[in-house]
């Protein structure tokens, strides 16, 4: 007797061994579809033809371009306006010094007194271990420090 349940036991072991086999088999094959081509049902890894999955699947992968060819499209035109802007110079308002090639500043200290308001744009970009500097009374670049 205990010879039948140790072959048993051996039995039920490859079993569990085989249906794990499986399982795992299975679970990296991804998705399995069910077709039916000329009368005959037909199983495979893509969506059948005219299924609503493959027109899912087609409309999901098209929204990708889109959306990857619109990234394009903006960054080209960020890239132009970009190489495109001015340096700050005296005179320009502080909305056009905003635009120009220095962009908005990292912080800005503002003065206001009897004369008006001054301020300074403080830029402490990459590159510049000092920082730069744009100074403006009542809104017009007034001098830059480098």
């Amino acid at each position: 007797m205990n010879l039948i349940m140790w072959g048993n036991e051996k039995m039920f072991i490859k079993l569990i061994l085989i249906l794990s086999v499986l399982v795992s088999v299975n679970a990296m094959a991804g998705d399995v579809y069910t077709c039916t081509v000329s009368g005959k049902t037909v199983y495979q890894g893509k969506p059948c033809a005219g299924s609503k999955a493959l027109i899912e699947k087609v409309s999901q992968a098209k929204a990708n371009e889109k959306a990857k060819e619109l990234a394009k499209y903006r960054y080209e035109v960020e890239m132009h306006e970009m190489i495109s802007r001015k340096e700050p110079r005296i005179g320009m308002s502080a909305l056009a010094a905003e635009k120009s090639s220095w962009g908005y500043p990292d912080d800005v200290n503002k003065t206001v007194n009897a004369y008006g308001v001054s301020e300074q744009w403080v830029y402490r970009g990459l590159g510049y271990s000092k920082g730069r500097y744009l100074y403006f009374k009542n809104g017009i670049l007034t001098s830059m420090q480098e």
